[in-house]
């Protein structure tokens, strides 16, 4: 009796975390986006038009967040509109810069909510950067937008995809996501698999404790095993 009461009450607790922190569950590693391109960058450019490229994209990140906490909501909207509007003429090129500029339009238009928006810059991303360390980065973000529009069927499938690429470092994440929207879906049994397959995957990372948590939850409430 004692374990069960102590099963149910992780479970209530977990139910309780995800509900009150959705949005920072979605996209708590959506502003690392900036911190990581930088590393690529470095790696990856290969002339002098492409680093005078990134260097100007740079600039007009740069623009629109330094001392951004002082700011009125209002001031906030004036500056993404301008770094919209600035990345105009980055966004169809090929090659990092093209990849860099769309991945800032795509956290642009995600703060707007304009997610549909920010699904076309994921795309383009995606098709701009396939082979290199951004391409699941793409899949997951899009995924979230996806699932703030309600296609959540749509963002499993991405979540799941994201989670396969080699050395993603968000890969727990992204499997912890397609087992909680698996879950949304009422696809219990297989969201415990998924769950499982997290903790089995990465024993060590805190998703596995939340994915473990969700299925003693799951399994006292009778709907998986």
């Amino acid at each position: 009796m004692a374990e069960t009461e102590v099963k149910k009450s992780a479970g209530t607790k977990l139910n309780a975390f995800l509900e009150k922190n959705r949005k920072a569950v979605l996209v708590s590693f959506l502003v690392i986006i900036i911190a990581l391109i930088a590393f690529i960058s470095i790696s990856v450019i290969s002339s002098k038009n492409a680093a005078k490229d990134v260097a100007r994209i740079d600039e007009i990140s740069f623009s629109m967040t330094n001392n951004s906490a002082t700011l009125e909501q209002a001031e906030l909207d004036t500056r993404a509109t301008a770094a919209l509007e600035a990345l105009k003429p980055f966004l169809k090129k090929n090659g990092i810069a093209g990849v860099r500029a769309n991945m800032l339009a795509a956290e642009i238009a995600f703060l707007q909510k304009d997610y549909e928006s920010a699904i076309n810059y994921w795309d383009a991303t995606f098709a701009k950067g396939k082979k290199v360390y951004t391409a699941p980065l793409a899949l997951y973000n899009k995924a979230v937008c996806l699932e703030q529009l309600g296609k959540t069927e749509d963002a499993a499938k991405l979540y799941k995809d994201a989670a396969e690429y080699e050395d993603f470092v968000l890969a727990s994440h992204a499997l912890f996501n397609y087992a909680r929207v698996l879950e949304t879906l009422g696809n219990y049994t297989e969201a415990v698999a998924v769950y499982k397959e997290v903790s089995d995957k990465y024993p060590s990372d805190k998703w596995a404790n939340l994915a473990k948590t969700r299925v003693i939850a799951l399994q006292v409430e009778n709907k998986a095993e």
